[in-house]
Formats: C-alpha cells, structure tokens, sequence
C-alpha cells in the first residue's frame, strides 16, 4: 500500500500536476467566463458540448503530460546537477517506465483529440494534437538544446492552450452563422480578440520563463553542452531580454487597461495582480545573479501567467 502510494505520488509528480491543473483551468475559464457570455449576450449558443470540449481538454492534458515525461526521460543527467532532489525516472520510476507511460498518454490524449473532432464535427482539427505530440517529443530530443529554438517552442505550446479554446468554437460558428456573421461579425471578433490577446501574452511571458529556467539552469546544461542563450550569448544578455520582454508585455497590459475599460474594480486587480508582480520580478531580475533569485522569478512570471488567467473572472463580472 506504501509503495502503491509512493508510484502514485511519482506518477503526479512527474507529470506536472499542478502544471496541468493550470492548464485545465485556463481552458474552461477562457469558456465560460470569456466565449459563452460573448456568444449569449450576442443570442448565439456554442456549437461545441459541456462533454466533447472536455474531452479536448483531457486529451491537451494527457499530451502535456506525455511531454513532461518524455523530457524528463531525456533530461535525467542534466536534472541531477540542475535539481537532485526532483528527480523521478531512475530513482522511483524506471526509466521505461517513464517511456511507457509516454507511449500510454500519447496514445490516449491523440485518441481522445481525434474523437472529439470527429464528433464535433471538426475532424481536421485533430492533426492538432498529433502536431503538439511530435513537436513535444522532438523539443525533448533536439530543439531543447538549440539556442533560442527551444524557448520558442515551449512558449508556442504554452499559446497553444488558449488558440485550442478558439479553434474549436470559431469556425464552427462561422459555418453555422456565416450569412448573419458577414454582415455582424461582433460576436466573434469580440471572441479573436480575447483569446489571441490571451495567446500573446501567454506566448511572451512563457518566453521570458523559459529564458529565466535556462539561467536557472546553467550548470546542467552546461556540463552537457546544450546551446541555451546564456551559454551561447552570456547570462548578462539573457537577462536583457527577459527584461526586454517582460517590459514590452508590462507596457502592452498597462496601454489595453486604461484604452478598453473605466472600471476602478478591473483597472485595481490588473495593478495588484499583474503590474506591481511584474515590477518586483523586474527588480529581483535585474539585480539576479544566483540559482535561487532565478528560480523566484521563474515562480514570480507563473504567478503572474496564473493571475492573467484568473483576470477572466473578473472581466466576466464587471465587463461583459
């Protein structure tokens, strides 16, 4: 029962569960707090059920967590310089098992996807998930160790989330209403604009975190000469442009607060929850030279992506 137990626990911990919570969370609020009450409040209904947009969600799950397995498989060196006392395969899981459950969620999340296209009425759409599969295995396997390229996949995977939330309600809608859509297309640019601006900000802020772990993680990747941008360029110019980046998407939420709404209650939690973190991770970014002031950042950009999302109930509340 103990061992039961332990496997179990290993299991969750290797697959990011909490990572995946997030993940699951952020597809049905961007549902129900941003793409539901648009299409109500406009008198359309969603094409896609409680039930087969469920299943989309479990099969991003199990692909997501098929590709942490998967770069853990391949990672085990690295990790046991870059986090000791994190690693699962090798010590608690055997190594194949690690490949076995990949091939299982794999398997099952691209089942799952193509299914729920298939049903929804949106059969092409299941290339999605055999796209993020192949890209999740070959990020693992090669682009991870490529300056740059790998934090740019990761951060594309990361955008993905919202843009499946899009993809499957949109052009559903389109086919359906596309005589009433030509001539008012509110509805659905209303719809665009939330989720890709969602998309965006998850894409950059995911890139600034992927620049940070690389930081974070230097003396691993180091030590098996992996090509990430500190040890290419310098972790002074790795720094700039999480900086950089950062800013820019600083900049970019503080203009689309004060232009889109007048609300003292949306304008007070983007200060709280997006803007006063941002600007303490900046501090602490700048002046940060160690593993441990990285690993916070790294913590502080995931808080803020987490309060970003948590935004779409306030916008429900006091915007739509």
């Amino acid at each position: 029962m103990v061992r039961s137990l332990k496997y179990t626990r290993a299991f969750f911990q290797l697959v990011r569960w909490s990572n995946l919570l997030i993940v699951a969370v952020t597809m049905y609020l961007l549902r129900h707090f941003i793409v539901l009450p648009i299409l109500e409040s406009n008198g359309y209904t969603s094409l896609v059920s409680h039930l087969y947009f469920g299943l989309i969600v479990l099969a991003t799950l199990c692909i997501a967590g098929a590709g942490y397995v998967i770069n853990d498989y391949f990672d085990r060196k690295a990790d046991l310089i870059n986090r000791p006392g994190k690693v699962i395969l090798g010590r608690i899981l055997s190594r194949r098992a690690g490949m076995i459950w990949h091939i299982i969620l794999n398997t099952v999340g691209i089942g799952l996807g193509v299914f729920a296209s298939y049903k929804i009425g949106a059969f092409k759409h299941s290339i999605i998930f055999v796209f993020m599969s192949g890209l999740l295995w070959f990020y693992s396997t090669t682009y991870k160790r490529q300056v740059l390229l790998g934090n740019l996949v990761v951060a594309f995977m990361v955008a993905m989330v919202p843009l499946l939330v899009l993809l499957y309600e949109v052009p559903l809608l389109w086919y359906q209403y596309k005589n009433i859509f030509a001539m008012d297309p509110a509805a659905l640019t209303a719809i665009f604009s939330w989720i890709t601006g969602y998309a965006i900000f998850a894409f950059v802020l995911s890139l600034a975190r992927e620049i940070v772990k690389d930081l974070e993680d230097f003396e691993g990747d180091f030590a098996f000469g992996r090509q990430t941008i500190p040890i290419r360029w310098g972790a002074a110019v790795a720094r700039t442009i999480a900086l950089s980046t950062v800013i820019v998407s600083l900049l970019a939420i503080i203009v689309v607060a004060l232009r889109f709404t007048d609300s003292f209650i949306v304008i007070a939690y983007i200060a709280l929850a997006v803007v006063l973190p941002v600007i303490w991770l900046l501090v602490i970014l700048w002046k940060a030279l160690t593993k441990k002031s990285y690993h916070i950042c790294s913590n502080l950009l995931k808080l803020i992506m987490i309060n970003g999302i948590l935004f779409t109930a306030v916008a429900y509340y006091f915007i739509f």
